[in-house]
Order: C-alpha cells, then structure tokens, then sequence
C-alpha cells in the first residue's frame, strides 16, 4: 500500500526545492516555487501492486527515465507511466522515491539530485541511502 492517498502534490526537497516540470517532456528539475500553475504539482495514483505513478498536473506527463534505469540517469517527463515505489524515510511525510523491483547492479535506486552542478539543479537516478534524510522528498497535499 502506498503511504499516501491518492491526488495532487507538491514534491519537494527540504528548504523549498520543489520537483519541477517545465515543459512536457523536459529534465525534471528542483527549483523554488515558479509561482507557474501546476508546473510543480504532481498527481500521486497508487496502482493495485502497491506501486505509485507520478505526473505532472500541467503537462499531463510522467516521471520518468528513459529506457532501463540505471545510477545517474536523468529524469524527465514522459508520456509513458513510469511506476515508483514511495519508502517512508525517518520523517513523517518524506519518502524515498525508489525503482521498484530491487536492486540494479547490486544498489536501489531512487529519484534524487544529480551530481552534475548547473542551474537549475538536474534530478537522477542514485543509489539509495535509506538513512538520508537529504535523499527523501516531502509531500505536500494539495487541497
């Protein structure tokens, strides 16, 4: 079961950096809020294996990675659902947004930062730390 109901969010990191999409199959990126409509909302769906798809409510598109996930692949919008799995970190509300299906080349991998340092900051593929409170997302339902 996913730990959070169905419907829209905001998805961020902590100190504002929200989980961004701007245009429809663009790099997702973390930015502060645009104050652009639905540019930074997210709509959570849990499916019936317990998994989640996640998609951007102004471009109608998924989070996604193209092709076979692997450590510091970019992610982008999609048109194809993409299914995730949400992992309650050591905070209420923040969850590890991690590739289901276990491990890949021996790691978990998650949506997270990438290591490449350009604005605005890039989101990829990285090997999972369940102890890092840095690697989880808050979200935030929007009523």
């Amino acid at each position: 079961m996913a730990p959070i109901p169905n419907g829209p969010y905001g998805i961020a990191k902590r100190g504002e950096q929200c989980l961004t999409l701007q245009e429809e199959k663009a790099p997702v990126v973390v930015l502060p809020p645009t104050g652009q409509p639905g540019e930074q909302e997210w709509n959570v769906v849990r499916l019936s294996n317990g998994n989640v798809t996640i998609k951007n409510l102004r471009h109608g598109t998924y989070l996604s990675f193209d092709g076979v996930p692997e450590i510091n692949k970019m992610l982008r919008g999609s048109s194809q659902a993409t299914e995730w799995q949400l992992r309650q970190s050591a905070e209420r509300l923040m969850f590890h947004i991690v590739v289901p299906g276990g491990p890949v080349d021996g790691v978990e991998l998650v949506a997270d930062l990438s290591l490449l340092r350009i604005f605005p900051p890039m989101t990829a593929l990285r090997p999972l730390e369940s102890d890092n409170l840095d690697q989880a997302w808050m979200f935030d339902f929007d009523e």
